[in-house]
């Protein structure tokens, strides 16, 4: 979204992590630290309380006493993933009873075991890959016999679903031995890549000749920086947009060769790759992880002249308290809490929607149709930001919001490139959970409002701020004046392909010192104050065409006209 002139506005989003449905009340948002702020980190830095609150200590019984043996992950509520040999014996090989393994998670220093921070969970069961070696296959989950309860120190990492992570760089974390081969106490992180896999071939034919496979990889430096003794079974974690990603657990590394089984220091480290085991992770947790592949269309129904249909449209819907507007400016958190940003793999931005159900998203075909979305995320305000506040940092919102689709309604009629029929519904994966930053639109389903005429329009979005401005991570807002339809038609005339300005469509915007949408606010929402049940913000419009950032006029998806095909395809 763009302004003229003195003010500026809307940027393009960069933003995403799996919606996982294993949740029993509210689930937390996977790979987000809530505070701002077997082998070990060579070189590492240490690092503070709630950074990795994913990150546990795994620990083995041996009689009355207990020992820190490994690292690992927490994915959901009561499932830790880790290395397959940190759950076996060190003296025999065998697998231990699962009363012979404690996990601690929200821990930071090993020798300090804060009751306001710190959780202890025994274990149920014990699930380690079936074709596990010491070097092969080398993951485990561990199924705790209590649920873990999410704070600000302890939450759940998102997995990865690439497949490709070559060049990729990731962050390691544990408390194995460092540079000194003393025993850190306290948690350390070191940043390294993931190497190609020829590259660490010929670093070590004996080690890895034999154990390099699609189901492991190398990461690191040969200049001293590398996992050691200790850090077995942690993640290294990758961090997309905002959110930690969790790529790879560490299994093993080159060791010196006096025989003290020590890690050498100049060698790369060994990492079991999650994403080759999401099949087997999936099979046991019941998480669900949603690949491109797996999103599918659902057949549109284009509804019949006079045929009537269920309104499962929500009652409570739109609250908004207007303010006046004059030209553009940014958003207080909370007050468009319908934004949806519809994301594709990686958490790269696609475009905008809004959310009008609890389990339905609407936003145009135009934006959605090559690639396919793969999540959407709602309660957004300031990119890049852990806490989104209003001022004085008193006023916060809870985290945001990542769901999986279950699948995309096109109108069957939508032609590209001329945006007829432009209008899309997303029907999420699992109901929404509404907060007080993620809240319904009001969609113009009476027949008063159908006949609204609104004075004007208030447009929301991230989009560039003009054509070859800067862009802004905040939410911004602008009022639109109606335009003239003869104007857009003289304009799209001049567009290759001589689209016809349609009957479904809205023309609005353009002129000198205009507010206007811009690259990245597709899919956004065109509304206005009305009165259904008191006032409420009512979405009249959705932004179809409009890449010129107020230079010309943008083209709007008309939702009124769209009413019976959007009932039409939503179910409950």
């Amino acid at each position: 979204m763009m302004v003229s002139g003195l003010l500026s506005l809307f940027l393009i989003v960069i933003a995403v992590c799996a919606a996982y449905a294993a949740f029993h009340h509210n689930p937390p948002q996977c790979g987000i630290p809530q505070i701002a702020g077997n082998e070990l980190i060579l070189n590492g830095l240490e690092t503070s309380p709630g950074d990795w609150p994913w990150h546990v200590a795994i620990y083995h019984r041996k009689g009355r006493s207990m020992e820190f043996a490994c690292g690992g992950s927490i994915i959901n509520e009561q499932f830790v993933l880790t290395a397959a040999h940190c759950i076996m014996n060190t003296i025999n090989g065998f697998q231990l009873a699962p009363n012979r393994i404690v996990v601690r998670m929200g821990i930071h220093d090993l020798n300090v075991v804060n009751p306001k921070s710190v959780q202890q969970h025994e274990v149920g069961k014990i699930h380690a890959f079936a074709n596990f070696t010491r070097f092969i296959d080398d993951i485990a989950l561990i199924h705790l016999s209590t649920i873990i309860q999410f704070n600000d120190y302890v939450q759940p990492v998102c997995v990865n679903l690439e497949p490709n992570i070559t060049g990729e760089y990731g962050t390691v974390v544990g408390w194995g031995l460092t540079e000194d081969d003393d025993v850190s106490t306290i948690l350390r992180k070191v940043d390294m890549p993931v190497i190609d896999p020829i590259v660490c071939l010929k670093s070590d034919r004996t080690l890895f000749g034999q154990t390099l496979d699609d189901g492991l990889f190398c990461a690191g430096f040969t200049n001293g920086t590398a996992v050691c003794n200790g850090d077995s079974g942690g993640g290294i974690f990758f961090k997309r947009a905002n959110t930690w990603f969790l790529g790879g657990i560490v299994s093993f590394s080159q060791t010196r060769s006096d025989g003290t089984g020590i890690c050498h220091s100049k060698g790369y480290g060994a990492f079991t790759k999650v994403e080759k085991y999401l099949s087997w992770i999936s099979g046991i947790s019941q998480m669900k992880f949603v690949r491109d592949s797996d999103v599918r269309t659902c057949k549109a129904i284009d509804p019949l002249p006079g045929e009537s249909y269920p309104n499962h449209l929500p009652r409570h819907c739109g609250v908004y308290i207007p303010d006046r507007i004059t030209g553009g400016k940014s958003t207080r958190v909370f007050e468009f809490p319908w934004m949806a940003i519809i994301l594709h793999r990686n958490m790269q931005f696609l475009c905008l929607g809004t959310l009008i159900h609890v389990r339905y998203i609407l936003t145009v075909a135009s934006c959605i149709r090559n690639p396919l979305p793969n999540k959407v995320r709602l309660g957004e305000h300031t990119m890049g930001q852990d806490k989104d506040c209003n001022d004085g940092n008193e006023d916060c919102a809870p985290p945001v919001r990542d769901y999986g689709i279950e699948c995309i309604i096109t109108h069957p009629r939508f032609t590209f490139p001329k945006r007829h029929h432009d209008i899309a519904l997303i029907r999420l994966g699992e109901n929404v959970i509404l907060e007080d930053h993620i809240q319904p639109i009001c969609l113009p389903h009476s027949a008063a409002l159908r006949h609204y005429q609104p004075p004007r329009y208030i447009v929301a979005g991230w989009g560039l701020t003009d054509l070859l401005g800067k862009l802004s991570p905040v939410l911004q807002k602008g009022t639109v004046m109606p335009g003239n339809r003869s104007e857009c038609q003289e304009w799209l005339n001049g567009l290759r392909g001589e689209p016809q300005l349609a009957e479904g469509q809205l023309c609005l915007g353009g002129g000198n010192d205009s507010v206007d949408t811009c690259a990245g606010d597709s899919g956004g929402p065109l509304g206005y104050g009305a009165k259904l049940h008191g006032v409420r913000f009512v979405q009249f419009g959705i932004t179809s065409l409009g890449n010129t950032c107020g230079y010309v006029p943008t083209i709007f998806t008309d939702v009124t006209y769209y009413m019976d095909w959007i009932l039409a395809n939503m179910r409950e």
